[in-house]
């Protein structure tokens, strides 16, 4: 994991890509360090300072050597400790999930009147400020509210972000543990939270609602145009379609080399499904590794545009988009080279090592917790940038998720570009490598029928 923009107290660990890398460069140094002094070796010798000075420079060397070893375990060691530590708070998390569950009915037989009289209270107090607008007590209401956090702040806490990362690993914990079921094995048939949102859709359908229920889609070409390769993140993320209502939320470039294939997030908060593809029910779908609108339209789209098996894939996407970029690399149905994601909820996706993954998410961002607590990257190629935003000054007021905001991640991908981190240069390169020549860029937008 690459942590930018995070001070000590952004967040607990260490940057073991920065240690691999300064292992490396070490190693590097100790070579190139080598093989002059064995050159200059035999003039050295010649006289006592001469040899001196040689001794000494050995010595230099077998220090830096050492140096780069002790970078290296570091590196090791901390990577273990840190998939162990992870691994421990998931699983207490989860048990403390299931007993919650067990627990749910007793809870409630005995604090149900206490929260029912609560909520009467609350009821109470809003409905008096209604009936007395501008009085004394509607005054002290509003200064009291004033110094609350709003909705944004409180879900960009940190806290409140790990915490619905636990929540979301423990989903199905706690539905066991809710009706009788004992707590499901780490790869036991019913776990995860794509068994949850599963039986979310399931019991709708049962109910006769609408809500969460797929339908087919249908996509158009909105725009063509000519475009340039993207030279860097900013670049990248910047042509991420925006979601906006009725906006193309697909944008596929062709290149000589291949093609890179752009998914915005989610446009439609509501449960129930209407036009728009890019909704919660495909969210929902999506979670529960069904075939969600927004992939089906994607896969559309990807056809319609002359992408065959054979062609190399770059797949980029914001939230929603970013799961669905990352499903279909893990799908196999095309040769997915590279997958960037900005704000996604893929911790569950299990992508082939031979996908290179850049996930970039800043630490206040709620929505990549809802697909449960990432377990540390297995493999070299997959990488995890985290950037904190709101270190040393509150979340603004007013935005509902403002660290989510496709803007700010725009501006996450310009610190990369200029944090010279070895890491994320390679990658950009890999990138840069697979979109030459010309380009051209359609706009895509997809509909339910």
């Amino acid at each position: 994991m690459i942590r930018l923009g995070a001070g000590a107290g952004a967040g607990a660990g260490a940057d073991t890509v920065y240690l691999d890398d300064l292992s490396g460069q070490l190693h590097a140094r100790v070579w190139q360090l080598e093989h002059a002094l064995a050159v200059t070796r035999g003039s050295l010798s010649l006289s006592p300072h001469g040899y001196t000075t040689w001794s000494r420079a050995q010595h230099a060397i077998d220090r830096l050597r050492n140096l780069a070893a002790a970078a290296a375990e570091g590196s090791r060691q901390y990577a273990q400790r840190e998939q162990f530590l992870r691994g421990v708070a998931e699983q207490a998390s989860s048990t403390l999930m299931w007993n919650v569950g067990r627990m749910m009915p007793a809870l409630m037989v005995a604090y149900g009147p206490a929260i029912i009289g609560g909520l009467a209270i609350v009821f109470a107090l809003a409905a008096a400020r209604r009936l007395m607008p501008g009085s004394p007590f509607d005054h002290v209401m509003d200064v009291f509210e004033r110094k609350l956090p709003d909705t944004g702040q409180f879900l960009s806490n940190p806290v409140v972000v790990q915490a619905t990362a636990h929540l979301a690993s423990g989903a199905d914990d706690f539905v066991a543990g809710l009706v009788g079921l004992p707590q499901p094995a780490g790869n036991g048939p019913f776990t995860g939270e794509d068994a949850v949102a599963a039986g979310v859709i399931t019991s709708a359908a049962v109910l006769g609602t609408r809500a969460f229920q797929e339908s087919s889609v249908r996509v158009k070409s909105v725009e063509v145009s000519q475009s340039i390769p993207p030279k860097n993140y900013e670049d990248l993320v910047s042509r991420i379609p925006r979601a906006e209502e009725g906006a193309a939320q697909i944008r596929i470039e062709k290149y000589d080399s291949g093609y890179v294939v752009y998914l915005g997030g989610t446009i439609d908060a509501g449960i129930e499904p209407t036009g728009e593809p890019w909704d919660m029910t495909s969210n929902m779908a999506a979670i529960a590794e069904m075939d969600s609108g927004s992939y089906s339209a994607t896969i559309a789209a990807m056809r319609e545009a002359g992408i065959s098996a054979e062609d190399n894939v770059i797949m980029v996407g914001h939230s929603q988009g970013g799961l669905v970029a990352a499903q279909i690399a893990a799908s196999g149905e095309y040769r997915v080279s590279d997958v960037v994601t900005v704000g996604a909820p893929l911790h569950q996706v299990e992508l082939p090592e031979d996908v290179h993954l850049v996930a970039i998410e800043h630490s206040e961002d709620v929505i990549p917790s809802l697909s449960g607590v990432a377990a540390p990257a297995a493999v070299a190629t997959h990488l995890t940038v985290q950037r904190t935003l709101y270190q040393s000054a509150p979340p603004p007021k007013g935005e509902v998720l403002p660290a989510h905001n496709l803007s700010r991640y725009i501006e996450t991908a310009r610190v990369m570009d200029t944090s010279g981190d070895n890491k994320l240069n390679t990658e950009q390169r890999r990138i840069a490598a697979r979109t030459q020549g010309e380009g051209t860029t359609t706009m895509w937008r997809a509909d339910r029928v």
